[in-house]
């Protein structure tokens, strides 16, 4: 049973999950702060750095039956780097895969699933932007390969940048999950193996050097319980994660806006595509921000909890 939250005005705000868990509002907050701050000493314009400041600034939630609280209305600024959005964007993520997974699993209960890596050699900031647009197109060129299409059902594409803080470069690269038939382990011509996809995706990719490829299938952790889907869904939430940014350093917050500007890392292709149509799923990257698709039903009344954004104090307090 959930232990519900009283609260008045003035109160100390924490958003407790129906697990116990602390949802760190107050923390992702403060980091949105300083990503406003790092914008602001790289002169980026007041409106825009307003707008991220602005972010969550004032939450109202609504108390739902079981006594836990449910987000209902926020100002989002959608930026890529800000800690709030990203996590909001996480959430919606594994919502989504979930329900699209389990849907296809049962209009295709053969298929079998990969988990398949591709990357490319390390960019620097200023060429990160341009590459991920290579990266993109790079991708719809694999896909539509013979071999590679005439056993694929569905796939989802999440693309991830890292950093590598030595050499001050970053690393774009693809992880793909594929739902595939099972003919493709069949025999040699509808199997790729992982030397075929290396090959595969240096052709698609246009590379003079062989890019390091890892594709695996997907295999249960218990072999006793079968549960493919909990390894499915682990695997494939893992590359849409926050980014974990020291905002001190203003040449890589200004090196992911302009390298991220108007990128879409994630994608759905085939059947995975056609599910979530038909679910009538929110976008992912530019959707709704509050209403991730977690809740069982709306919450239509219910106390209303008020929480606005003390900047002095650098902490949430109920109105």
């Amino acid at each position: 049973m959930v232990k519900v939250q009283e609260y008045t005005s003035g109160d100390e705000f924490k958003d407790i999950s129906k697990k116990g868990k602390d949802r760190h509002w107050k923390e992702r907050k403060r980091k949105n702060v300083k990503l406003a701050g790092a914008f602001k000493r790289l002169n980026y314009d007041k409106k825009f750095v307003g707008n991220i400041n602005s972010c969550a600034e004032h939450l109202n939630f609504k108390r739902a039956v079981d006594g836990t609280l449910r987000l209902y209305q926020m100002y989002t600024c959608k930026n890529k780097q800000c800690p709030i959005c990203a996590w909001r964007r996480s959430m919606k993520y594994q919502v989504q895969i979930s329900k699209v997974v389990e849907e296809a699993m049962k209009r295709k209960p053969k298929g079998r699933f990969l988990f398949l890596t591709l990357t490319v050699e390390n960019v620097s900031g200023e060429d990160l932007n341009e590459e991920l647009s290579r990266l993109t197109e790079a991708f719809r060129r694999l896909m539509m390969y013979k071999k590679v299409k005439k056993n694929m059902i569905g796939f989802l594409r999440a693309t991830e940048v890292t950093r590598n803080e030595l050499m001050n470069t970053y690393h774009p690269h693809i992880h793909v999950l594929l739902f595939v038939s099972p003919t493709y382990f069949k025999n040699k011509e509808n199997y790729l193996s992982q030397e075929e996809w290396t090959e595969l995706w240096q052709k698609a990719a246009k590379l003079e050097y062989k890019p390091i490829v890892d594709v695996r299938a997907i295999k249960p952790k218990n072999e006793k319980t079968s549960d493919v889907r909990s390894a499915i869904l682990e695997t494939a939430k893992y590359p849409v994660k926050p980014f974990e940014l020291t905002v001190d350093n203003l040449q890589v917050v200004d090196d992911l806006q302009k390298g991220l500007f108007r990128k879409r890392q994630i994608a759905f292709g085939g059947l995975f595509k056609i599910i979530k149509k038909e679910l009538a799923l929110d976008d992912i990257e530019d959707g709704d921000l509050i209403n991730i698709g977690d809740e069982e039903k709306p919450v239509s009344d219910g106390e209303i909890i008020s929480v606005l954004w003390n900047n002095d104090r650098q902490n949430y307090y109920v109105k």
